[in-house]
């Protein structure tokens, strides 16, 4: 029987893993308070207006310690924070979930003043990292998502502890004293109750709702994120592609972190590329939507979108079916969807994604207009299809919207 050749760190980034607070290979150590929460974050920063910026995420249970290969194999300015309750930050008394996490990485990263970053997450780091980028898209470049969690196919802590049990065998074993330093400064309480929070996170609904561009790496040998789940969780997702560390199982980011690195920067630069050579104005704008999600934030994009299009001519039909859809969504189905705007020649298209694959039905009679009677109303052509989402069978009801002849 043949061993596969397995990733291993170098002495020199072993020693990266341990240095913090101390100065090294130009990354400090600086502390915030975000949210009443103490917050550390490993950094090192360059000045060039050009260079990139990166954000690292962690994974359960471990800390800003085991991304380090990775971090120091970047350009640009690198952000590597411990979240809370894990590492050198604060041990808050309530364990986050992952939305909870994006909003506090989120509050950081205005406070610090940082946008069109490149965000990397490992593990339970990439369900953040995508809860990061459908809270704030504007802040987001791209995701590199490496070994994202949690594949359905394993979808409880049992499953989650025994693949990890097994991804073990493939890992490089000088990771075990950082590991097991993690794990003893966590507790055994923090960690259990945050992948409590991963396995109910329901990462495959998620992935649709995003619209950075996102790279998603898998080790050769990682166990946790088999390759079928990291095929179907780019099929998912609007633009996407894949690729695999050579040697590397789960852990990557510290086993292999110049090659994650390497295929990340490669990525990053390709889609700075096509931004910044795309200079005409967007004819399509998107929005997650979900049960929170408020009229007045959806109104609000819309009233903007209009005036980057200079077609405020219908602002208030815009708005009125806009309202319309969006509180029928989340009235009506489970799970979240999208609202997606199309600049067409002489028409505004509105479309509306949700997860109930029935179709509408117009009610008569009705005392006055409500829900879809103010649609066929309203609108120059309505209709729907069939369409998928978050891996379901899902529907699109649009209409489009004609605009004004001018005077």
């Amino acid at each position: 029987m043949s061993w596969p050749r397995i990733a291993r760190m170098s002495p020199a980034q072993r020693h990266m893993t341990r240095a913090a607070p101390s100065t090294s290979e130009g990354f400090t150590s600086a502390t915030a308070t975000v949210r009443g929460l103490h917050l550390h974050v490993r950094q090192r920063l360059d000045p060039a207006a050009t260079a990139p910026v990166w954000l690292l995420l962690h994974g359960l249970a471990v800390t800003h310690r085991y991304l380090m290969p990775t971090a120091t194999a970047l350009p640009g300015s690198v952000y590597v924070p411990d979240l809370p309750g894990f590492g050198l930050s604060g041990k808050p008394v309530r364990v986050l979930t992952a939305e909870q996490h994006a909003e506090v990485i989120a509050t950081w990263m205005d406070a610090a003043d940082l946008g069109g970053v490149h965000v990397l997450g490992n593990s339970f780091g990439c369900q953040i990292a995508v809860e990061l980028a459908i809270r704030r898209p504007g802040l987001i470049a791209s995701l590199i998502l490496v070994g994202p969690t949690v594949d359905p196919a394993a979808p409880t802590p049992g499953a989650q502890i025994r693949r990890w049990t097994h991804d073990m065998l493939s890992e490089d074993p000088h990771q075990i004293p950082m590991i097991l330093a993690d794990i003893r400064d966590a507790g055994p309480r923090r960690i259990l109750r945050t992948l409590a929070h991963a396995v109910g996170h329901h990462i495959e609904r998620r992935i649709p709702l995003v619209q950075a561009p996102i790279l998603i790496l898998r080790g050769q040998y990682d166990r946790i994120v088999p390759a079928d789940w990291a095929t179907r969780a780019a099929y998912l997702a609007r633009t996407a592609r894949t690729a695999d560390v050579p040697g590397a199982a789960h852990n990557a980011v510290t086993t292999a972190g110049a090659m994650v690195a390497a295929q990340a920067v490669a990525f990053a630069a390709m889609h700075t590329a096509i931004e910044t050579t795309d200079e005409s104005p967007l004819d399509d704008r998107r929005m997650p939507v979900e049960h929170t999600t408020s009229a007045d934030q959806v109104r609000r994009l819309a009233e903007q979108v209009l005036r980057d299009w200079n077609m405020t001519d219908r602002t208030g039909d815009v708005l009125l079916v806009i309202t319309e859809l969006v509180q029928n969504l989340t009235q009506h189905t489970d799970d979240g969807g999208e609202l997606h705007l199309r600049r067409q020649d002489d028409a505004i298209l509105i479309e509306v994604t949700d997860t109930n694959p029935q179709p509408p039905r117009l009610k008569f009679p009705s005392p006055a207009p409500r829900g879809l009677l103010i649609v066929a109303v309203t609108a120059r052509r309505w209709g729907n299809r069939p369409a998928r989402w978050a891996g379901r069978a899902s529907k699109i009801i649009w209409a489009e919207i004609a605009r004004r002849p001018p005077d």
